[in-house]
């Protein structure tokens, strides 16, 4: 990392941290310096105190004195020692906690509310695996940097204490200690650049790691595993890559222990020095019995100082780059407008019409436009079916329309005025939407459906819901009926759906939400062919009074919409009734007639 941006991640980061613990207390900021004060003066004063006896017998004090001056120093160390152990449990605990949980509230809230593209956006994932890196290594950066702050201003502070009173006895002790330090201090610098050299390439080893044990652990992939025999290929692909990742590892730590390695030399030689310098100056008589005490002591406990800013320095630094790294993934921006916006249509406009006008969208990295020139209208209380076969693109124009992707040319326009002229958030709520991947929430039935607490549930609502989507039939069978919590990984006691139950609870979400304008995207691919039919003859009440989207492999079921799309080469090829498309003869019909062959009965004798 080069040195401009590693000193305004440090500056960053500080101010991060302290700008946190600003907010949840000011009396922070007095605990923290007092910390540092206490974190000097309790070692400063444990080695004075044998100085001041040595002094006290030497000077033949009387008794009096010596109880005073001694006595005064004891209680001195108790007072400090209490007040240390206090300061330090509130910076060690307390402290850390604090800006670790707010700086992972952001992330997440960051996570939740950032514009869905992005979210697959190759740079953000990047951004974002770096991030996670960070966030939830063994020892989490934003917990430390405050501390790392506390500790390199302990340790600076104490060494200028030291230092001073080494100088005060001899400045060629002092210069000695320094350059033993300065040598130390670029051998760990050495290594910490090789650390960071290596970072990337050991974030990626991480990462195919973590995807390689998900794959071994996790259900999704068990039923695979177990019947095609892939265990032995992927325990050996996770051999490989660990062996990769360990080189690496050991290639830093290798640098490290060379690093602490000739550290330990240099504090022999440096002591050695010092300690022979230090005798002689005691039998030459140039220093007191308490004064060589005092310094030798000093001298070892220097050592420690300089130590310990190196060491609180580097962990800085390195807390430093990773909070960065985790302020990269915050500063990722949205595409979409999430700052005021102009107002949405009201009353009569509602549902209002959407208008895509020369519409084409191309995937990160993509050779090829999953949507080319879309030129569509969507009018108010009509019913749409978007079909076509896999791939051409009609999940992608559904997440346009929802205002998750944002056009790569051309506009989408709602009511007449661009997409991006209304604020994201208002926009969104427009739309109820079934997609094919549903997320369930560890709580009841009752709660997934609202995506509310239960106090701020409207039940009446919730039954409504639970009828129309078919799923009553489920929960009136069950004791605690909507109540019932859902995934048994959390609650024990939690029911698990089937895949057509959790597409009915989709449903009966967007219906409880009621927006204007219904998604519904394979809304009964889970389903038997019962339940869908059920689902068919109902639609009518679903949609009634909104703009309804309909995405269907299955195109006898795209008889009750009033338009059907299909898309065919990333355009869309021919609109219509079922009627009007059968009558053409094109895409649609062929498709449509080679999937009622599979349900036509022959009747000829074998």
């Amino acid at each position: 990392m080069e040195k401009v941006r590693l000193w305004d991640a440090i500056r960053h980061s500080i101010r991060c941290s302290f700008s946190i613990l600003w907010s949840y207390s000011k009396s922070v900021y007095f605990v923290c310096i007092l910390a540092v004060i206490m974190r000097v003066a309790l070692p400063f004063l444990s080695i004075l105190m044998p100085k001041v006896v040595l002094d006290q017998i030497t000077a033949f004090a009387t008794p009096q004195r010596f109880f005073i001056v001694v006595g005064s120093m004891a209680l001195a160390l108790v007072i400090v020692n209490f007040l240390k152990s206090f300061t330090d449990r509130t910076v060690d605990t307390t402290i850390g906690i604090v800006v670790q949980t707010e700086v992972l509230l952001q992330d997440w809230k960051k996570t939740a509310t950032m514009d869905f593209e992005q979210m697959e956006n190759p740079e953000f994932k990047k951004a974002q695996d770096k991030a996670e890196k960070a966030a939830y290594s063994n020892r989490a950066p934003a917990m430390n940097v405050a501390m790392n702050v506390v500790e390199l201003l302990s340790n600076s502070f104490g060494f200028l204490l030291y230092a001073g009173a080494i100088a005060f006895i001899h400045p060629l002790i002092l210069l000695v200690l320094l350059i033993t330090a300065a040598v130390n201090w670029l051998m760990l610098s050495r290594a910490r650049k090789y650390m960071e050299k290596t970072r990337d390439e050991r974030s990626k080893q991480t990462k195919r790691l973590t995807a390689l044990r998900d794959t071994l652990i996790k259900p999704e992939a068990a039923k695979d595993i177990r019947l095609y025999g892939a265990l032995g290929w992927l325990y050996a692909l996770y051999r490989r890559e660990y062996a990769a990742y360990r080189k690496n590892e050991r290639s830093v730590m290798t640098k490290d222990m060379q690093a602490q390695l000739v550290d330990a030399l240099l504090i022999l030689l440096r002591d050695a020095a010092a300690y022979a310098f230090l005798i002689w100056l005691v039998l030459n008589g140039r220093m007191s019995l308490g004064d060589f005490v005092f310094i030798f002591a000093a001298v070892g406990a220097l050592a420690g100082w300089v130590s310990g800013i190196l060491t609180a320095a580097g962990d800085l630094s390195k807390a430093s780059i990773e909070l960065s790294d985790i302020q990269d993934k915050q500063d990722f921006p949205d595409k979409m407008n999430t700052g005021t916006g102009i107002a949405l249509p009201s009353g009569d406009r509602l549902p209002p019409s959407i208008e895509f006008r020369n519409v084409s969208y191309t995937y990160p990295n993509a050779e090829k436009a999953a949507l080319s020139d879309i030129n569509i209208t969507i009018n108010a209380g009509e019913r749409i079916a978007i079909v076509g076969a896999n791939g051409a693109g009609k999940t992608t124009l559904i997440k346009l329309l929802c205002g998750m992707y944002v056009p790569s040319s051309g506009e989408v326009l709602l009511a007449g005025s661009p997409v991006g002229e209304y604020n994201r958030d208002e926009y969104y709520t427009l739309f109820s939407a079934v997609f094919q991947d549903i997320h369930l929430l560890a709580s009841s039935i009752s709660e997934n459906i609202s995506q509310k607490s239960e106090e701020l549930t409207d039940k009446e609502k919730i039954k409504r819901s639970l009828e129309l989507s078919g799923l009553v039939s489920k929960t009136d069978t069950l004791p605690d009926k909507e109540n019932t919590l859902l995934v048994r990984a959390v609650y024990p006691d939690a029911i698990e759906l089937s895949g057509g139950e959790k597409q009915k609870l989709a449903m009966a979400r967007a219906l409880y939400k009621d927006a204007p304008v219904l998604i519904l995207d394979e809304p009964t691919a889970a389903l038997d062919p019962l339940a869908e039919n059920e689902v068919y003859q109902k639609y009518a009440e679903l949609t009634e009074g909104k703009t309804s989207v309909f995405i269907s492999h299955r195109l006898a079921s795209t008889r009750f919409c009033d338009r059907i799309l299909l898309l065919d080469g990333n355009i869309v090829a021919e609109q219509g009734t079922h009627d009007e498309l059968m009558a053409q003869d094109g895409v649609y019909a062929n498709m449509f007639n080679i999937q009622a062959s599979y349900y036509q009965t022959d009747n000829k004798e074998p």
